[in-house]
């Protein structure tokens, strides 16, 4: 939106009784219908998905399989980074680093978790995203890599490694949740999951 459109529009004004009491306009009708059919739509499209899917869409995006664009993905770890986050860095010393591979301008973008609000700018088309979160102190590491297909962000691979080496990602989540057990009573008391910590 331009800076003429921003200034362009009315701010809203507050619902007195007087308003509140008179009929709709017919062109406030039509808005309205216009915006009833487009949630209708909306409601609809998410029932077809989720049956070809044979699960609610909330799930995919709990699980991270995908992000509707950078901003989803940043959003979603400077959250995650104000709550759990916190806890893992002063415990294990986490660090965290996302990259992106920007395909239409060859351009690579890479930042750490103190500047994901730089990367939260950034609009790429087509590409690849990596986040590494690394727990230092126990030697671990988990990546998970997208694909980046019309801004939309899709997970394709997730890979562990104890002490640098490739680790199947059931048993590495398993030595975190381990090790994490005895320094988290969110863990132990099964507040959270294993992949809250991810």
């Amino acid at each position: 939106m331009t800076i003429e459109g921003r200034e362009s529009r009315r701010p809203l004004e507050a619902l007195t009784n007087e308003t509140l009491n008179q009929p709709l306009s017919q062109k406030q009708r039509d808005q309205i219908d216009t915006f009833l059919a487009t949630e209708r739509a909306h409601r609809e499209a998410v029932i077809v998905l989720e049956q070809s899917l044979h699960a609610p869409l909330a799930n995919y995006h709990d699980q991270r399989l995908f992000y509707q664009n950078v901003s989803d993905l940043t959003h979603f770890r400077r959250n995650f980074f104000t709550r759990i986050g916190r806890f893992l860095q002063k415990s294990v010393a986490a660090t965290y680093q996302l990259e992106f591979w920007d395909r239409d301008s060859h351009q690579k973008y890479c930042f750490p978790q103190h500047e994901l609000s730089r990367a939260d700018t950034c609009d790429i088309k087509t590409g690849t995203a990596v986040e590494t979160l690394t727990y230092v102190q126990l030697g671990y590491k988990m990546r998970r890599t997208y694909d980046i297909q019309n801004h939309h962000l899709y997970q394709v691979k997730m890979q562990f490694y104890v002490e640098g080496q490739p680790c199947d990602m059931v048993d590495g989540l398993m030595l975190l949740q381990q090790r994490l057990e005895s320094r988290s009573v969110w863990l132990k008391d099964a507040i959270l999951h294993i992949k809250d910590f991810t």
